[in-house]
């Protein structure tokens, strides 16, 4: 009774380490708590004053897989990334009610290099996209048309990784930045009576279509 007791626990020990090393070579578990962090930077092409309707505006990002994190300085070989991607909000700014309205379904999106999501939630605030992973970087490339008239505040929010494929606690987030020189925000002060903050700045592009 004894052995076959043991013979079973011994079993079942022997699956459990066999899932953990098996099983999740094609996934990753993160951790509660980021553990890596990087930048990442994008940006809007062309850049212009004024967009019209019909006109196409392409972002473009290219992160490298060898990474610097930024809170210990070390180096880190991030190949083999899961679920790496963000967010990005559209909204029309209100002078009236004051507010932002949703405006995602102003455009018409289209993805080149990885891939545009619908959120599950709060779909007409945003959509989420998902880079591709080639031999030596990660890449999102995706087009957005200009489909109403209007002035548009569009926010790319930081990144997320759930983590490297087969390693768990590897989930990293990535401080974006977009890099356009141009941001037509002043409109978008001027509505609000504020100045944005840097963290916001840098992620903010706004446009106007008419």
């Amino acid at each position: 009774m004894g052995i076959k007791f043991f013979s079973k626990i011994s079993l079942i020990v022997i699956l459990i380490s066999f899932c953990f090393t098996s099983c999740n070579k094609d996934t990753s578990r993160p951790c509660l708590s980021t553990i890596y962090f990087f930048n990442a930077t994008s940006e809007w092409t062309p850049q212009n004053l004024v967009y019209n309707i019909g006109d196409t505006i392409t972002l473009h990002s290219v992160i490298n897989k060898t990474l610097n994190d930024v809170v210990t300085g070390n180096i880190i070989d991030y190949s083999g990334s899961v679920q790496m991607g963000g967010d990005i909000g559209f909204a029309e700014p209100d002078s009236i009610m004051m507010q932002n309205k949703p405006a995602k379904d102003s455009f018409t999106f289209i993805s080149i290099q990885g891939r545009f999501i619908e959120r599950s939630n709060n779909k007409n605030q945003g959509i989420n996209f998902e880079y591709i992973e080639t031999d030596s970087n990660y890449i999102f490339k995706g087009k957005i048309i200009c489909n109403k008239k209007g002035y548009y505040a569009i926010s790319v929010d930081d990144l997320k990784s759930v983590g490297i494929r087969g390693k768990n606690c590897t989930n990293a987030s990535f401080d974006m930045t977009v890099t356009n020189s141009f941001r037509n925000v002043q409109k978008y002060e001027n509505i609000f009576g504020i100045v944005l903050p840097f963290k916001a700045l840098k992620k903010i592009y706004c446009i106007s279509v008419f």
